[in-house]
C-alpha cells in the first residue's frame, strides 16, 4: 500500500494486503483500494441504506465541491475516491476530506459496523462472518442470514446460466453477418488502394455484437467460431482484391490470364505484388489475432462465474 495513505490512517485500526486496506473510522467498517494509475484511493464505507440515501449521500458530498473528489455507491454502502495532486499532497488533502464524508454519513443516518449493511439487522462476533467481496480482496461483515441470501442468489444465477439456450446456430448467423460486412469493407478498402488489415477488427466486432444480439450463448464456442468465420473472411477477401488488381496486371500486358491464374502469374513475376500480398495478409492475420485476443479476455472476464462467499 502506498506510504502516505499508510500514514493517513495510522490513527485507525487497518491491516493492509498490497494494494488493499481494511479497517474502522469512527465506528464504520471501511476498505481503501489504491491503484497507481488513478488520482487516488477508493475508500468503501459499509452502512446499511437503501438507494434513496446512498443518493443523498452524493448529493451531500457533491455539495461539498471538494476537487479531485468523487463520491459513489456499491451494493452494501458508499464509495469515496479521494484524489490529489500528487501522492505527497494526499495525506493533507485526506485530513480536509475525512470530516466531510463523516459529516455526509450522519446527515443520513448510516448505520455503523453493529448493523449488517445487507440486512440491517444488528450484529456481532457471533451470528455473522467476515467475508470477501466478488472478486476482490475487499473484506465486509456480514449476518449469516444474509449471507445464505446472497449465495443462495449466486447459486441461482450460476444455475440459470448452465441451463440457457445455447442458440449456437443463432448466433452462428450472427457472426457471418459481421463477417461479411468486414470482407465487404476489405474489398471498398482494398479496390481504393487501403491497407485491408483492419478489416478483421470490424468483422469481429460485428460478429461478436450480433452474436449477442441474436441470443447466442456466450461461451468458448462463440470466440472458436468468430476466429473460424474471420480467418475465412479475411483471405477470401485479400483473395478477392489482389485477384482483381492481378486481372488489371496481366491485361496490361496482354496476357488472358484469369482470376487465381492471373493472381499465382503476378506472385511468381512480381516481387512487389508479392510484397504486399504477403504483407497485407501478415497484417490481417495481426489483427484478427489481436481482436480475439482482446475478445477472449473480454469473454473470460464476461462468462465467469461468481462464487459463493465464504
Amino acid at each position: 500500500m502506498n506510504k502516505h495513505i499508510v500514514n493517513s490512517l495510522k490513527n485507525y485500526e487497518f491491516t493492509y494486503d498490497k494494494n488493499n486496506g481494511y479497517g474502522f473510522i469512527n465506528g464504520y467498517e471501511v476498505n481503501v483500494f489504491y491503484n497507481a494509475m488513478s488520482v487516488g484511493p477508493l475508500f468503501l464505507f459499509s452502512t446499511f441504506l437503501p438507494q434513496s440515501k446512498k443518493n443523498d449521500f452524493i448529493i451531500k458530498m457533491n455539495s461539498f465541491k471538494i476537487p479531485l473528489v468523487q463520491a459513489g455507491s456499491f451494493d452494501f454502502g458508499v464509495t469515496v475516491m479521494v484524489g490529489a495532486m500528487t501522492a505527497k499532497t494526499f495525506e493533507k488533502k485526506f485530513i480536509t476530506t475525512l470530516p466531510k464524508i463523516l459529516e455526509a454519513l450522519e446527515s443520513i443516518d448510516a448505520p455503523r459496523k453493529d448493523v449488517c449493511p445487507q440486512s440491517g439487522i444488528d450484529i456481532d462476533d457471533y451470528n455473522s462472518k467476515l467475508v470477501s467481496l466478488l472478486g476482490t480482496k475487499n473484506k465486509i461483515r456480514v449476518s449469516n442470514e444474509a449471507l445464505n441470501t446472497i449465495n443462495d442468489n449466486i447459486e441461482k444465477v450460476n444455475d440459470d446460466y448452465k441451463n440457457a439456450p445455447n442458440n449456437y446456430l443463432k448466433g452462428f448467423c450472427g457472426i457471418v453477418i459481421g463477417a461479411f460486412l468486414g470482407f465487404i469493407v476489405a474489398v471498398i478498402l482494398g479496390s481504393l488502394g487501403f491497407i485491408t488489415s483492419v478489416a478483421p477488427l470490424l468483422s469481429i466486432v460485428f460478429g461478436i455484437f450480433l452474436y449477442k444480439r441474436f441470443k447466442g450463448k456466450q461461451s468458448a464456442v462463440m470466440i472458436i467460431m468468430s476466429f473460424i468465420v474471420t480467418i475465412i473472411s479475411v483471405l477470401c477477401a485479400s483473395s478477392f482484391v489482389y485477384i482483381l488488381t492481378a486481372n488489371k496486371l496481366v491485361a496490361e500486358v496482354g496476357l488472358t490470364y484469369k482470376g487465381f491464374e492471373a493472381l499465382f502469374y503476378c506472385l511468381e513475376v512480381s516481387a512487389e505484388f508479392k510484397r504486399f500480398f504477403i504483407g497485407d495478409l501478415v497484417l490481417s492475420g495481426f489483427f484478427t489475432l489481436l481482436a480475439e485476443g482482446i475478445c477472449v479476455y473480454s469473454l473470460i472476464k464476461m462468462v465467469k462465474r461468481p462464487k459463493k462467499m465464504e
